[in-house]
């Protein structure tokens, strides 16, 4: 860590245990008082980090409320490389959600919809037909893998065959550059009551349709959050074509969480109550539009 700037001015750094990423993650704290989260990586990862730190500036320059990023590097005698970021202050909002009334979570909500509106602007690209051959192809990958991960559930015929046969309804979409894993569970809520989202390794040009589905994994632990976000976007009038978009990236986004997080039981049963929920509707009810949307 020597070789990262300032080293000399850290004062504590603790190792931090949490989160899929194979990142090492620690909290800085400098002798100033200002406080950090420094990630390392194996060197192999060096673009991808590099990309992802850009990405970063380019979202930290619409004004969102994010971990800034600080500085990028090589460290550890050329084997690792750093991204040294801003801390967020605050508890993550999956867990505080749960402290705050209705009212409350809806009014975060409405915040998560306004920092999607900023990251829209970035790299911005009109509707086009390009996206939806390009996630078509991300969908054949993803049933691909999940065939070869050794573990099924039930209703997977219903989920695959909707995915390859529905992919139309997607049809022309804008583009920009945005966070793909836009959910409580990287986003947090500060002592000042300020929203902040985290962990930017997912990242990439999308629909802006695509991000919304993180709406629907929030529903899991906010409901009034979710419609928050969905309402904070388009108003007490969602589109038509809106949920038959959402059910084709929720679903195509569950088999390939479930592929990956397979092996870890919280996150598999997780994603296997929600198919149950996604399969069930598919066959019976005749709406594209979740459950917990309709309850409003």
């Amino acid at each position: 860590m020597k070789e990262i700037p300032n080293y000399d001015t850290f004062v504590k750094v603790e190792p931090i245990h949490k989160g899929w990423s194979s990142d090492k993650k620690y909290y800085v704290k400098t002798k100033d008082g200002e406080r950090l989260l420094l990630r390392i990586s194996d060197i192999s990862a060096y673009k991808a980090k590099q990309q992802e730190f850009e990405i970063m500036k380019k979202m930290s320059a619409t004004g969102m409320k994010m971990s800034l990023p600080i500085s990028f590097g090589v460290c550890e005698n050329g084997k690792s490389v750093y991204q040294l970021l801003s801390w967020c202050d605050g508890e993550e909002a999956k867990e505080a959600l749960y402290h705050l009334s209705d009212a409350e979570q809806y009014a975060f909500g409405l915040k998560a919809a306004s920092i999607l509106k900023q990251m829209e602007t970035i790299d911005y690209k009109p509707a086009s037909l390009e996206w939806a051959k390009n996630y078509q192809e991300r969908v054949e990958r993803y049933i691909e893998l999940y065939r070869k991960c050794g573990y099924t559930f039930d209703g997977d015929d219903v989920v695959i065959s909707y995915l390859q046969t529905q992919y139309h309804c997607i049809g022309e979409r804008p583009t920009a550059l945005m966070h793909e894993d836009f959910q409580t569970d990287n986003m947090v809520i500060s002592p000042d009551g300020d929203l902040y989202i985290i962990d930017f390794q997912m990242c990439g040009v999308a629909d802006p349709y695509h991000v919304m589905t993180g709406a629907g994994v929030s529903a899991m632990y906010s409901i009034p959050f979710a419609m928050g976000q969905i309402e904070g976007y388009f108003g007490k009038t969602v589109p038509e074509d809106f949920w038959d978009k959402y059910t084709y990236y929720m679903l195509a986004e569950m088999l390939y969480s479930f592929t990956v997080g397979v092996k870890m039981e919280e996150e598999r049963e997780g994603t296997l109550r929600m198919f149950d929920d996604e399969v069930e509707r598919i066959k019976n009810s005749g709406t594209h539009i979740p459950a917990w949307y309709r309850m409003r």
